[in-house]
C-alpha cells in the first residue's frame, strides 16, 4: 500500500474515532485520533508550496512556544492537537456531499438552461451568482473546479470575462454567511446559545444583500459601455429538461432540511450533523434513484483523488486550532484582545468592523482565516469586547467572507488562478479589495443593529 493511500486510510479511520469518540468519550480514542493527524501533517507539510509551508511553519512554532511557556500538562498538548478535531472530520467528508449532483448529467442540463433563459449579461450574471452560491453552500471550495468550467464559455460570449470571474467568486463567497461546510460552523460549537438554524433567515437576507450589492455595481460598470455587452442568442433546438433541474434542486433542499431537523431534533454538535449527512445523503439519494453503479464509481473517485486534496487544507486547519488553543492558555490571546482601543466597546459597528479588518490583513501575507478565526473564538469573550453572542458571531463569518475575498493564498485563489491562469492576487485582492471594504461598512452596520435583537 502506497503511502498516500495510508494516509487516506487513517484519514477515515479519524473521522470514524472521532464520531465514536463523541458519544463514548475515552482518551485512547483521542491519543489515536492526535497521532493520525500528528502523521498527516509530518507527511503534508514538507509537500505544500514554500510560501504555504512558510506560513504553515509560523503558526506551529508560534503554538509550540506558547505551549512550553505556558508549561501545560499533556492533557492540554492533546486538546490543542485536537482543537479543530471535528471541523476536520467535517473536512474530511464534505467532498462526499456532491456525488448525488453526478448520478446523471445535472451539469449538462445547468449548461443548457443558461443558453435557453440567459439572453442578456446581467441575467446571465444572476444566475452565475446563484448556481455557485448554492453549489458553495452544499460542496464548499470544491463548487469552483464545477461551475467555472461549465459557464465560462457563455461569459466570453458576453464579452463579460472579468464581471463573471467577480460574480462567480462572490456568489461562492456569500455561501459562507450560512453554509454548514464551510469552517464557520465551529462557531457554533464555541457558543451552544448561538443556534445554526436561527442564524439562517439573517444569513439569507445577507446573502441577497450582499449579492444584489455585487451586481448592483457591475450593472454601473456595463452601463458605463452597453454596447460591448452583446445579447446571446441561443442554438436552434436546444432546451433543457426541467425534470433533472427540478431534481437537482430538490436533492439540494432535501440535504439542507435533513442537517436542519438533525440538528435541531437531536441538539448534536452541527459538525457532527454535517459529517454524518455528507456520508449517508450521497448513499440514499442512490438507493431511492437507483444509481448503485454511479455510486460505487463516485466513491472510488471520493477516495482516489478528492480525499487526497482535502490534506493541505487538513493541516492548516489542525496548526489553527492548535495555534487557538495555546494562545487561550498562555494567556496571549487575551493580552492580543487588550490592544483593541477601548472606545470600540461604546460602538458596537466599529468593533465588528476590527474583527473584520484583525481577520483579513493577516489573510493577505497567507494566514487563513481558519487561523485568525479560531484564535478569536478561543480568546475573546463578547462581552467584553461590548458584543452580544450572535453580534460577536456573526461578526466573525463575515470577517471569515471578507478575509477570503482578498487572501491571494486561499483555495478558491489558488484554483481560480489554476483554471483562468492569472495570478492568484488578481482573483482576489484585485478583483475584490473595493467590495470587501464597501461590505465591511455596510454589513458592521447591519450586523451591530441585528446581533442584540435575535
Amino acid at each position: 500500500m502506497r503511502k498516500n493511500e495510508i494516509l487516506s486510510v487513517l484519514m477515515i479511520v479519524f473521522v470514524l474515532l472521532r464520531l465514536i469518540n463523541y458519544f463514548y468519550a475515552a482518551v485512547v480514542l483521542q491519543l489515536i485520533s492526535a497521532g493520525i493527524l500528528i502523521a498527516v501533517l509530518i507527511n503534508v507539510v514538507p509537500k505544500v508550496n514554500t510560501s504555504t509551508k512558510l506560513v504553515l511553519a509560523m503558526i506551529f512554532l508560534a503554538g509550540l512556544s506558547l505551549m512550553i511557556y505556558s508549561g501545560v500538562g499533556m492533557q492540554e498538548w492533546l486538546r490543542a492537537v485536537l482543537q479543530n478535531g471535528n471541523l476536520a472530520m467535517m473536512l474530511i467528508c464534505v467532498p462526499m456531499v456532491s456525488m448525488p449532483f453526478y448520478y446523471e448529467d445535472y451539469q449538462g442540463e445547468l449548461k443548457k438552461l443558461v443558453q435557453v433563459r440567459m439572453r442578456n449579461v446581467m441575467s446571465f450574471l444572476g444566475l452565475t451568482s446563484i448556481c455557485s452560491h448554492i453549489l458553495g453552500a452544499l460542496i464548499s471550495v470544491g463548487a469552483m473546479p464545477i461551475i467555472y468550467p461549465l459557464l465560462k464559455p457563455f461569459a466570453l460570449l458576453y464579452n463579460a470575462d472579468r464581471f463573471f470571474q467577480k460574480t462567480i467568486s462572490r456568489g461562492y463567497f456569500s455561501s459562507g454567511f450560512w453554509s454548514p461546510a464551510w469552517a464557520t460552523v465551529i462557531i457554533y460549537s464555541v457558543y451552544p446559545d448561538v443556534k445554526w438554524v436561527k442564524v439562517i433567515p439573517v444569513a439569507i437576507v445577507f446573502v441577497a444583500l450582499y449579492n444584489a450589492m455585487s451586481l448592483l455595481g457591475i450593472y454601473f460598470e456595463t452601463r458605463k459601455n452597453p454596447q460591448r455587452y452583446q445579447i446571446a442568442e441561443p442554438e436552434a433546438g436546444i432546451g433543457h429538461d426541467k425534470k433533472m433541474i427540478r431534481t437537482m434542486m430538490l436533492m439540494a433542499f432535501i440535504m439542507i432540511v435533513s442537517i436542519i431537523v438533525i440538528n435541531t431534533a437531536t441538539g448534536w454538535d452541527l459538525m457532527l450533523v454535517v459529517t454524518l449527512v455528507s456520508a449517508v445523503f450521497p448513499l440514499a439519494a442512490a438507493l431511492v434513484q437507483r444509481h448503485g453503479s454511479a455510486y460505487r464509481r463516485l466513491t472510488k473517485n471520493y477516495y482516489d483523488v478528492s480525499l487526497p486534496k482535502v490534506k493541505e487544507q487538513l493541516a492548516v486547519f489542525v496548526l489553527a486550532g492548535f495555534l487557538g488553543r495555546a494562545l487561550d492558555v498562555s494567556g496571549a490571546g487575551h493580552a492580543m484582545v487588550g490592544f483593541l482601543p477601548e472606545w470600540l466597546q461604546y460602538s458596537s459597528a466599529a468593533m465588528v468592523a476590527a474583527i473584520v479588518i484583525i481577520m483579513s490583513l493577516p489573510a493577505l501575507v497567507g494566514v487563513h482565516p481558519t487561523t485568525t478565526g479560531t484564535a478569536l473564538i478561543a480568546v475573546a469573550q463578547p462581552a467584553a469586547l461590548g458584543l452580544a453572542n450572535y453580534t460577536f458571531c456573526l461578526s466573525l463569518i463575515l470577517g471569515w467572507i471578507v478575509a477570503m475575498m482578498v487572501a491571494p493564498f486561499s483555495a478558491v485563489a489558488l484554483i481560480l488562478s489554476g483554471i483562468n491562469g492569472q495570478s492568484s492576487f488578481a482573483n482576489s485582492v484585485v478583483l475584490n479589495w473595493k467590495f470587501a471594504l464597501v461590505c465591511t461598512v455596510v454589513f458592521s452596520l447591519l450586523i451591530s443593529i441585528i446581533g442584540p435583537l435575535m
